[in-house]
């Protein structure tokens, strides 16, 4: 993934680090899963860095956030670009951690199990209703592949935490 790749040498040449997310990291972790962009979280703190870099490599930006910078390519073939901007406390918190994946030639931190489950309830705990299936889909695939124990008390309060405790029954009743 030349992009990637490219984002990866330009972000260590900086000093910059990034984590892999979203359906990238969800494929990474051996879940076969479509996705029509590219998820990094980054440090707030290096937004400007990034959306330098988005310039330099002719991307566009689409929308802007406190927490997302969400960028168009500069062609139809390419990867749209979505980062989600953290505190450097969270980042260091996925970055520790991460774990380093190979997406088609670009080696790269990419987030654990454990924090896309996370990232996962927090989105359908907002209930973007275009994004539910996908995401709901996605937390069992991961709870399936990292052998979660879902009657757990300990996933229980991860799933209060990060989701609802209407989102744990779902997932026990779906794990059944």
């Amino acid at each position: 993934m030349e992009i990637l790749r490219t984002i990866s040498s330009e972000a260590a040449a900086n000093g910059v680090s990034f984590i892999v997310i979203g359906g990238h990291a969800v494929n990474a972790h051996g879940i076969s899963r479509t996705t029509g962009d590219i998820d990094l979280m980054v440090k707030i703190t290096d937004k400007e860095f990034w959306l330098g870099l988005l310039k330099k490599l002719n991307y566009s930006i689409r929308q802007e956030t406190a927490a997302f910078v969400i960028a168009n390519p500069p062609t139809i073939a390419a990867w749209p670009i979505d980062f989600m901007l953290v505190s450097d406390e969270t980042f260091d918190i996925a970055r520790a951690d991460a774990v380093m994946f190979d997406h088609a030639g670009a080696k790269c931190q990419t987030a654990s199990i454990q924090h896309l489950i996370a990232m996962k309830l927090h989105a359908l705990r907002s209930a973007q209703p275009h994004r539910e299936s996908k995401d709901f889909g996605d937390v069992l695939a991961l709870v399936k592949v990292g052998a979660v124990d879902t009657n757990s008390s300990d996933f229980r309060q991860f799933c209060t935490k990060y989701g609802s405790i209407e989102l744990y029954e779902r997932i026990l009743e779906a794990s059944k």
